[in-house]
């Protein structure tokens, strides 16, 4: 369990909270207890008014290194569902996105050291 706090914008939130119920439509979380909790932490961490506006200041979330790999397992499973999609680029604007915001927060060799339990 590595925790880490993440800084991000709003518009990240909505696409974790995009990804992780995608994830949930589609049965794909290996654990759905901790997507469930993760989607409620990212739904706490802006006021319900700034998310009908989609707008609100960054805030820091904290991740552990298993809701990343979720998150990123998820956008993986996004793109791939999406390829013949008209709106393809978008999603995979957002993949890009999400993920630069996301991984470089824990080393190389903890992503292996995780990916190696």
């Amino acid at each position: 369990m590595l925790t880490r706090s993440i800084t991000l914008p709003i518009e990240a939130g909505a696409a974790l909270r995009e990804t992780l119920g995608i994830l949930d439509d589609h049965a794909r979380s290996e654990d759905p207890e901790r997507a469930i909790v993760l989607e409620q932490r990212v739904w706490d961490t802006w006021e319900p008014q700034e998310w009908e506006a989609l707008s609100g200041p960054d805030r820091d979330i904290s991740l552990e290194i298993e809701d990343a790999a979720m998150i990123l397992d998820g956008l993986s499973f996004t793109e791939m569902m999406s390829v013949e999609l008209p709106w393809f680029e978008m999603v995979q604007w957002t993949v890009d996105f999400v993920t630069e915001q996301i991984r470089p927060a824990w080393t190389d060799e903890e992503w292996q050291t995780f990916s190696s339990a």
